[in-house]
């Protein structure tokens, strides 16, 4: 809460989405579980869900200034956030629940004493119990807490150098290595103690220790700042890697799995190493590779918890992922990375506008680049890297235009589907400021103390507007872009009238630098912020209200339904001020670096803010209830068309045609593999078939020969295991005879010591009574000498208590007489304290009196240091503003002078170039004569050539004709030949149908013959020969038999017709075999001529290129009229050459084509 902290707010800003990484951080990426993924981003902790496309934040707490150092724990359900201090305050890291995301515990280094503002790193036990800090300067001093307590265990003061990590042991949480500049440490933790232990690097010259792992229980590989990876083994140096890549440049993250482990080094590069097997080397290289187009630093490194992906981070902001698991197979020269999610700002961001017709957002960078992002579906649509930086950036409000101010030009670019394409460019240097008007048909542009107006359409200046006597921070337009709000480092904020470019207010602060500007919506007021840490309302040229701010503000916004207005400050964070102004605010934490850019969208249902951390916030804004403060405006759904160029489109479809044609190509290929595939597999399918049944024969035959082998066995057993049975039975009997003989013995014996047993029980009974009457007499004893002890004791007792009586008598004596002594003392100390009372308070007023007197003095004094120290302020304010101006000044002397030694240099280029020129043209005027009166020679040789072309062109459409109605003879032959052959089908139809009855006739009569045959064999039994004949009849005479003559005539006609239709078919074959005859003939003749035709052509093309020479030859550097004419006749001559050729290609392409089969 602001100033008011006790009244109600009643929206808020929720985050999102961020687009962005803390990449400076070391060890800052880590994977939770295999689709969700933690890292800092701003001044939050982002759990990013891959998946479900979803994040969760982590903001830091509300004293923070940033944050300094993540650690997770290994089972992943914990996370460690330590944050930089105020100043004069300590370093604190607070631990915090994954899944819930609640804070646990604090711990802080006033535990220890330190003066530290921050801790450089951190990380946890394996049991997630333990976590150890390492302190930042000036101390650097390592901490182990027992986090769950709050309990701080150990400290211990490392050395004056840097730290840069520090880790406990994954099988030993006792055992702590810590990595700085020249220092490699190993100490174990005690009670109260950090005790180092012995270990050294051999004779190797101290290096920066930038990283290291933990590779078995007593294995650390370190990375050095040259690039060495060293190997040690219970503290002492075991080797340096020679596979290492050691060319000098730093290793800055290592990452171990359970092969070996993974190192991402400079230009982009990541090594991959595992276990080696040669005595000689702990480790061996087995692949590298590089993330392409980032020439950075790898800064950290994680493995997902089943080792299938490794992602790493890049100094640029960049996370891509490799794909870990597959690295056996992939190739070093290709590009085995993918983006995590999506590509990042990897330098401050300028620049940020929205657009009202699409869901988009577009930022620009330092990092030279420009991006297109959808806030709908949180991605980004496009992304385009220029050569120079980019300073501002303003989207036209269709979503299809996109205005950036570059270091050499303003540039206006069209946004296409996959690309943003320059348009026009605009002579205006390092444009920080520039924007589109609310309608979209013009735009102004910052040109350092002035402000330039455009029209969008036809890009012609419509006027300039001048008043500001230094850069101009901000514009804004009003909602019906008549008038136009700036501000500047000059102190005044001006409203222009647009109709004739002039002032309509102003309101001129000299010691204030003004950083933004904005209007209502109805143009009434103005509200404005800069360096004096105040918030202005403006109106009519007159500051009626300021609001103190307790921080600069470097961009401010107003909602669309005038409710609230934004502000992004310089230390990160955002503020919703309630509208009307009344000063209430409400901050939120966001960035981690001054806000350069802040805006609403148009539905005022998002927030949108950029930062110079390289980071792009979207908060939901939302009410008191949870509920979004979107508009309810009549629903228009967002624009779908995009901006494609005539070209790329032309491209898309050819390539599309190509593919088309490729797949088709493919198939038929496909379809042709397969037959082939096809008849291979068949026949490999007969050889298997054949080749299994020879086996299956081979298989019964050697089972049957084992079954009768096992047959022949069985008959073999059976008689072995009748002997073994007779020998069993005979061994048995012989086996209970002796044991029986055995049993007899054991009895007797038994019966024997049962004997002796009873003799023995008499002999202990008569002990056990002669013991027991010896007891009862010793017991007798005792109990009379105790009787007698007992009866001394009760008369000493009574002897005593006597005595006690008499010592308490005496007693309360003493105590009565000591009692009134004591009175008697009292009563006299009494009387002297009170007179010692009185004197002190008199004294007491006396000095109360003077302490009021100095008090007074003390207020006007401290009242006189705050007037000191805000004057001190202003002053250095003012300071810092001079020194931006002078800075600023001095810069816009360098561009300029520069500007005006690249104008001389190009000038006299161009002097020297009209001088050439000028040269040239007199040379070209002497060639002017000759190349007339040549030119003039070659139309009187080319004008007969013309008139043969027509009449080649003539007789091409000849033989066109007969060629046309050649074809339309062989298609009339086609449509006969057709007629014929549906007619042969159906005779072979009717032959086939025929030829089957004739089959089945014939296997009747053949069973006929068999029946009569076997009836022919019961000639000697009349009865059974009758049954056999019987049964004949019933099987083959269906229906009763009529006898009728047959049909002499169907026969006849039979015959003739089938005559008719041999005649018919012969003398069609005799017309097509003539047709074809002169079919041939025609083409050969044909193809005789267009031969002819294209020597002659071949031979006109020879002139031509021979004309050509000669020109060429003669005069290479005429121009102007001559050329004109030598152009016009040769484009004449050349002209009818092409036409007669083309006419001539497509008779020879008609003439080969073939003739449909017969």
């Amino acid at each position: 809460r602001g100033p008011h902290p006790g009244s109600s707010f009643t929206m808020e800003l929720v985050p999102a989405q961020v687009f962005g990484v803390r990449a400076s951080l070391k060890d800052h990426i880590w994977y939770i579980n295999e689709q969700t993924v933690l890292y800092p981003a701003g001044s939050h902790v982002v759990v990013s869900s891959l998946d479900q496309k979803l994040q969760r934040f982590i903001p830091c707490t509300e004293r923070s200034e940033g944050i300094t150092a993540v650690a997770v724990s290994p089972n992943r359900k914990l996370v460690a956030v330590a944050e930089l201090a105020p100043d004069g305050e300590p370093a604190t890291a607070t631990v915090y629940d994954v899944a819930t995301l609640k804070r646990k515990k604090v711990l802080s280094a006033a535990a220890a004493n330190l003066a530290t503002r921050e801790f450089a790193c951190m990380a946890f036990s394996a049991d997630s119990k333990g976590l150890i800090t390492q302190g930042g300067a000036p101390d650097w001093t390592l901490l182990h807490w027992h986090w769950e307590k709050g309990k701080l265990g150990a400290a211990s003061k490392q050395s004056t150098a840097p730290i840069f990590q520090c880790s406990f042991n994954p099988y030993d949480s006792s055992v702590v290595c810590v990595t700085g500049d020249g220092v490699c440490r190993f100490m174990r933790v005690t009670d109260q103690l950090l005790k180092p232990l012995p270990g050294a690097m051999g004779k190797r010259e101290p290096q920066g220790y930038l990283c290291h792992a933990w590779l078995s229980e007593d294995r650390v590989v370190v990375a050095t700042d040259a690039g060495d990876l060293l190997v040690l083994e219970a503290g002492e140096l075991k080797a340096a890697l020679g596979s290492a890549p050691a060319d000098g440049a730093p290793i800055d993250s290592i990452a171990a799995y359970s092969k070996g482990f993974v190192c991402g080094a400079d230009d982009g590069m990541v090594y991959v190493y595992e276990k080696s097997e040669d005595g000689k080397e702990f480790y061996k290289r087995t692949k590298s590779f590089r993330v392409e187009g980032n020439p950075v630093r790898v800064m950290s490194l994680a493995t997902s918890p089943s080792e299938e992906q490794l992602v790493c981070s890049l100094e640029n902001a960049q996370i891509f992922v490799l794909p870990l698991s597959n690295v056996e197979i992939l190739k070093e020269e290709e590009m085995n990375f993918e983006l995590l999610t999506h590509s990042f700002h990897g330098r401050a961001i300028t620049g940020l506008d929205t657009c009202v017709r699409k869901p988009l957002v577009a930022t620009c960078s330092m990092d030279k680049s420009v991006r297109i992002w959808n806030y709908q579906d949180m991605t980004t649509d496009i992304h385009k890297t220029f050569n120079e930086e980019v300073y501002s950036v303003s989207f036209h409000p269709s979503g299809l235009h996109v205005l950036a101010g570059f270091a050499d030009k303003l540039r206006l670019m069209n946004v296409l589907i996959d690309d943003i394409r320059t348009y026009k460019e605009f002579a205006v240097k390092a444009c920080r400021e520039c924007q589109f008007s609310n309608g979209g048909q013009s735009f102004a542009a910052v040109n350092g103390n002035s402000i330039q107006i455009y029209s969008s359409y036809t890009c012609e200046n419509l006027g300039n507007l001048r008043g500001h006597s230094s850069k101009v921070r901000s514009i804004c337009w009003t909602r019906d872009d008549s008038r136009l709000v700036s501000c500047g480092m000059d102190g005044a904020v001006y409203e222009w009238q647009l109709r004739d470019f002039k002032r309509a207010s102003e309101n001129v602060l000299k010691l204030c630098s003004y950083t933004c500007a904005v209007c209502t919506p109805d143009s009434r007021l103005i509200y404005a912020v800069g360096t004096d840490l105040k918030l202005k309302e403006i109106a009519e040229s007159n500051i009626n209200r300021d609001f103190d701010t307790g921080a600069i503000i470097n961009q401010i916004a107003l909602s669309n339904s005038g409710r609230v207005l934004f502000a992004g400050t310089e230390a990160g964070t955002l503020r919703l001020y309630r509208f009307p102004l009344t000063g209430e605010y409400a901050e939120v934490r966001a960035h981690s670096a001054p806000v350069t850019r802040l805006r609403v969208s148009p539905d005022d249902a998002f927030v949108f803010s950029v930062a110079e951390d390289a980071s792009f916030f979207v908060f939901d804004l939302r009410d008191k209830d949870g509920r979004s403060a979107q508009l309810v405006r009549e629903s228009v759904a967002f624009a779908e068309e995009t901006l494609v160029t005539r070209s790329d489109l032309e491209e898309k479809t050819q390539a599309m045609a190509e593919l088309k044609q490729k797949v088709e190509e493919l198939t038929m290929q496909g379809e042709y593999q397969l037959r082939l595939k096809d008849m291979t597999y068949s026949e490999k399918l007969k050889e298997a078939s054949d080749h299994f049944n020879a086996e299956l024969e081979e298989a019964k035959r050697e089972y049957d020969m084992l079954m009768q082998s096992r047959d022949t066995l069985e008959v073999e057993y059976e008689d072995k295991l009748k002997q073994l049975e007779d020998r069993h039975t005979q061994q048995t009997q012989q086996l209970e005879a002796q044991y029986q003989q055995k049993i007899m013995m054991e009895v007797e014996r038994y019966q024997a010591l049962v004997t002796e047993k009873d003799v023995m029980n008499e002999k202990w009974e008569e002990k056990l009574g002669v013991t027991s009457e010896e007891h009862e007499n010793t017991l007798h004893s005792v109990t009379e000498e105790y009787d007698g002890r007992l009866r001394h004791e009760a008369s000493i007792l009574e002897r005593e208590q006597a005595e006690k009586s008499a010592l308490i008598a005496e007693f309360e004596e003493t105590r009565g007489q000591l009692e009134e002594d004591v009175d008697r003392e009292i009563e006299e100390l009494r009387e002297k304290y009170e007179a010692r009372l009185a004197s002190e308070g008199e004294a007491a007023l006396r000095l109360k009196g003077e302490n009021g007197i100095m008090r007074k003095k003390f207020t006007a004094l401290q009242k006189d240091i705050e007037d000191q120290k805000d004057e001190i302020s202003g002053l250095f304010a003012s300071k810092k503003a001079l020194h931006e101006h002078i800075a600023s000044l001095e810069k816009d002397i360098v561009s300029l002078k520069k500007e005006i030694r690249e104008r001389d240099e190009t000038i006299g280029d161009k002097e020297k170039r009209i001088y050439d020129l000028k040269k040239k043209n007199q040379e070209l005027e002497k060639f002017k004569f000759v190349l007339d009166y040549k030119i003039k020679e070659l139309k009187k040789q080319i004008e007969p050539r013309e008139v043969e072309v027509v009449e080649m062109k003539e007789q091409i459409k000849q033989m066109d004709g007969e060629l046309e109605r050649a074809h339309k003879n062989s298609s009339a032959l086609e449509l006969t030949i057709s007629a014929q052959k549906l007619k042969l089908e159906g005779m072979q139809r009717e032959i086939r149908a025929q030829r089957t009855k004739i089959g089945e006739c014939e296997s009747s009569s053949d069973m006929m013959c068999r029946e009569l045959y076997d009836c022919v064999q019961l000639i000697q039994d009349p009865k059974a020969l009758k049954a056999a004949v019987n049964q004949m009849y019933q099987r083959h005479v269906a229906t009763a038999v009529v006898t009728h003559a047959a049909d002499t005539e169907v026969a006849s006609e039979h015959a003739r017709q089938r005559e008719c239709l041999e005649k018919s078919v012969e003398s069609l074959k005799r017309k097509l075999n003539k047709n074809m005859e002169l079919h041939r003939a025609d083409n050969q003749r044909m193809m005789q001529e267009n031969v002819a035709l294209i020597n002659e052509i071949n031979e006109l093309r020879r002139e031509i290129k021979a004309l050509k020479a000669t020109q060429v030859a003669s005069g290479p550097r005429h121009k102007g009229g001559v050329g004109s004419d030598r152009s016009f006749g040769s484009r004449g001559m050349r002209g009818g050459l092409e036409d007669a050729f083309l006419d001539a290609a497509s008779f020879r392409s008609d003439s080969r084509e073939e003739l449909p089969p017969l």
